[in-house]
C-alpha cells in the first residue's frame, strides 16, 4: 500500500470512510444523488429567470418559453403571466432554500459521525496494538491523533463533498447562461475561472503550511496539558504548574495565530471575487447594449443577476473549501499514516480461540529477551518451572530483570528465543485465554473515577457485575472494614486514580480487582513496595490462606512480603543466580544473604 502522504484525494478519502464502517461507493452515491436534486432545483430557478424578463421586457408571449407556459395555463396577457412566473420562481427558490438547510443537516450528521467512528476506529487499533509498541509511543500524539486529527480529516470530507456539489450547481448555472447567451458566458467562466484558480494556485502552499502549523501546535498543547494534571499532585509540590500552564499557552497561541491566517487565506478569494463579479457585470451591460436591443440586453442581464445570486455564494464557497481541504489533508495524512503503522503490527483479539482454559505447570525453557533499540539481552537463558497451586516469588535488585520477566510471563512481551508454556501449550497461542485466568495486582494499581463497586469489577459493564462476588473479594482483600465506615458503602466513589484512598487502601482494592476474575494464577507485582508494615502484613496474610487454591506469582523488592513463599528465584543481571526456598537461596548465594542482611530479615 502506498504511503498515505503520496496516494490522491479520493483514495485518502475512501480509506477514511472504510474506517469508519462506511461503504465508499454507497456512500458518496447517496451524497451525489442527493446534490443532484438540489442541483436540479437550483438550475431551474435560475432558468426559470429567462421568462420573467422576457415578459417585463415586452417580448410575445406565442414562441418559445413564454408560448410553452402560455399554453400550459391558457394565459395570454403578461399583466397576468408575470405574478404567475414570479410566483413560481419564487417558490423553487423557497424549496431549494429549505431542501439546502435540510441536505445540510443531513451532511453534517453524516460527516459527523464518520469523524466519530474514524476516531473510535484509530482508538480500537491503538488499544490492541502489542504492548511493546505502546510502550514506546508518545500518549500526546496518540490523544492528538485520535482527538484532534480525526475531526480535521472529517472536515476534509466534509468540503470536498460540499466541493462537489458546488461544482456541480456551477456547471449547470453555466450550461443555462450557454444557452442565453453562450459568448458572454465563455468570458466570464474564462475570467472567473482564471481568477478563481490563480488565486487558490498561489495560496496551496501557504494553506498546506498553516494546517501543518495547527497540528503541530495540537500536539505541542497536548504535550503539556497531560503532564500539568495528570502529574498534579508533582506539579503542585515543585510549584511548577507555571511551566505547563505558559508552555500550553503558546501552543494553544500559535494554533489560535495559524487559525486566523488560514481563515483570513481562505475568505481572500472572496473580496476577488465580488470585485470580478462588479466589473463583470458592468463589462456584461456595455457589450449587450452596445450590440442588441434592450429587450435582449435586459433580458440576458437578468438571468445572469439571477445566476450571480446562486454563483457568487458558490464560488466562495469552492474557495473556502479548497483552503479547507488542503489544511485539513495534513490531519487526514496523520490519521491514515497512524492507521498504516498499526496495522503493520500484530493485533490482540479480545476473544479466546479455545474454550479449554490453561491447566498446569508454567514453564519456561531457554527464555531470552532483548529490547529492540538494545544492544545487549536484559534476560539470557532463563528455564524455570513454576508448579501448580503453588507460591514463587522472583527477586533481586534493580535492573536484574524481574519486571521483564513477569512481562514475558504475562504475554505482554514476547522472547526473543525460547517458549514459556502452560501445561504444554505456549500462552502466546491464545493470549485472551491465558489473560482469562489471571489476575494481577501492579505496584501503581490504575483506578477510575467511579464507585468502589465498578473499580472491583473493572471492564464490567454495570449490569453485569456480581454484587455477591464483589462482596466476597471485598472482605478477601480486608477491606470490608472499610466499605462498613463510608456512608454510601461499596458506592462511594474513590476519585480520579484513587485519590481519596490510602496507598495501602488502593492496593488493597487493586487486589479485590484481581481476585473478582476468579484467577487461576495471580500475580503480583511489586505490590507491596509501598505499603506499611501493617497493610503489608494484612496482604502477606491473605497471600498464605489462598496459598493452594491457585498458583501465586510474586515479584517484590521487599524480602519480607516472599520469606514464606514455597519457592524463590533470585535473578541478578538478568539470569538465575539461584533457586529454592528461603533457607536455600540463603545457603546457595552471597548476594542473596546480603540483600537479607541488609534487610534486617536473619
Amino acid at each position: 500500500m502506498p504511503e498515505a502522504s503520496k496516494q490522491s484525494l479520493g483514495r485518502q478519502l475512501r480509506q477514511l470512510l472504510s474506517m469508519a464502517g462506511a461503504h465508499p461507493v454507497r456512500w458518496i452515491a447517496g451524497v451525489v444523488a442527493v446534490s443532484l436534486v438540489l442541483t436540479a432545483l437550483d438550475t431551474l430557478g435560475v432558468a426559470a429567470m429567462v421568462p420573467l424578463t422576457q415578459l417585463i421586457s415586452g417580448t410575445a408571449t406565442d414562441s418559445g418559453a413564454l408560448g410553452v407556459i402560455s399554453e400550459l395555463t391558457g394565459i395570454t396577457e403578461p399583466s397576468e403571466l408575470i405574478p404567475l412566473v414570479a410566483a413560481s420562481i419564487a417558490g423553487l427558490f423557497i424549496l431549494k432554500s429549505v431542501a439546502s438547510i435540510v441536505f445540510r443537516w443531513w451532511l453534517l450528521g453524516r460527516t459527523s459521525r464518520i469523524s466519530a467512528l474514524a476516531a473510535t476506529d484509530l482508538m480500537r487499533r491503538y488499544m490492541l496494538a502489542p504492548y511493546a509498541a505502546h510502550r514506546a509511543r508518545r500518549l500526546a500524539e496518540v490523544y492528538r491523533n485520535i482527538n484532534d486529527s480525526t475531526g480535521h480529516a472529517a472536515s476534509v470530507l466534509q468540503a470536498t463533498i460540499t466541493l462537489l456539489t458546488d461544482a456541480m450547481l456551477l456547471i449547470a448555472i453555466v450550461a443555462v447562461l450557454a444557452i442565453t447567451a453562450p459568448w458572454i458566458t465563455l468570458l466570464v467562466v474564462v475570467v472567473f475561472g482564471s481568477l478563481l484558480f490563480g488565486i487558490q494556485f498561489a495560496l496551496r502552499r501557504r494553506q498546506a503550511r498553516l494546517g501543518e502549523e495547527i497540528a503541530e501546535s495540537g500536539l505541542e498543547a497536548w504535550s503539556f496539558l497531560m503532564p500539568g494534571l495528570d502529574g498534579f499532585r508533582e506539579t503542585r509540590l515543585s510549584s511548577s504548574a507555571h511551566s505547563f500552564i505558559g508552555g500550553y499557552r503558546d501552543a494553544k497561541l500559535r494554533g489560535a495565530m495559524a487559525g486566523r491566517q488560514l481563515a483570513l487565506v481562505a475568505e481572500a478569494p472572496r473580496y476577488a471575487l465580488e470585485i470580478g463579479f462588479v466589473v463583470a457585470i458592468a463589462g456584461i451591460s456595455i457589450a449587450l447594449f452596445n450590440t442588441g436591443t434592450p429587450a435582449e440586453a435586459l433580458t440576458v442581464l437578468g438571468v445572469f443577476g439571477a445566476a450571480s445570486v446562486r454563483a457568487l455564494p458558490t464560488l466562495n464557497r469552492v474557495a473556502a473549501n479548497l483552503a479547507t481541504i488542503r489544511s485539513g489533508q495534513v490531519g487526514l495524512r496523520i490519521v491514515l499514516r497512524a492507521r498504516d503503522e498499526l496495522d503493520s503490527q500484530e493485533r490482540y483479539v479480545e476473544s479466546p480461540q479455545v474454550g479449554e482454559p490453561y491447566v498446569g505447570e508454567i514453564r519456561f525453557t531457554g527464555v531470552g529477551f532483548r529490547y529492540p533499540d538494545a544492544d545487549e539481552d536484559v534476560l539470557g537463558d532463563v528455564t524455570l518451572t513454576i508448579s501448580r497451586d503453588r507460591t514463587i516469588a522472583f527477586v533481586g535488585s534493580s535492573g536484574a530483570g524481574k519486571s521483564t520477566l513477569l512481562d514475558l510471563l504475562l504475554g505482554l512481551l514476547e522472547p526473543t528465543r525460547g517458549r514459556i508454556e502452560v501445561g504444554g501449550r505456549s500462552i502466546l497461542d491464545d493470549r485472551a485465554r491465558w489473560y482469562a485466568d489471571l489476575g494481577v495486582v501492579p505496584q501503581d494499581v490504575f483506578l477510575i473515577n467511579d464507585t468502589l463497586r465498578a473499580n472491583v469489577a473493572f471492564g464490567v459493564s454495570p449490569q453485569d457485575v456480581d454484587d455477591a462476588r464483589v462482596s466476597e473479594v471485598i472482605a478477601m482483600a480486608r477491606l470490608d472494614g472499610l466499605v462498613a465506615e463510608l456512608q454510601d458503602g461499596l458506592e462511594t466513589v474513590v476519585g480520579e486514580r484513587g485519590v481519596r484512598l490510602s496507598g495501602g487502601q488502593r492496593q488493597r482494592l487493586g487486589l479485590a480487582r484481581a481476585l473478582y476474575r476468579r484467577p487461576r494464577v495471580l500475580v503480583l507485582d511489586e505490590a507491596t513496595s509501598s505499603l506499611d508494615n501493617v497493610t503489608e502484613y494484612e496482604i502477606t496474610d491473605t497471600l498464605r490462606q489462598l496459598g493452594g487454591t491457585m498458583t501465586i506469582v510474586i515479584v517484590a523488592h521487599r524480602l519480607s512480603t516472599v520469606r514464606n513463599a514455597d519457592h524463590l528465584v533470585f535473578l541478578q543481571e538478568g539470569r538465575i543466580d539461584a533457586q529454592g526456598t528461603f533457607a536455600e537461596l540463603r545457603a546457595q548465594s552471597p548476594a542473596f544473604n546480603r540483600l537479607v542482611e541488609l534487610g534486617d530479615l536473619s
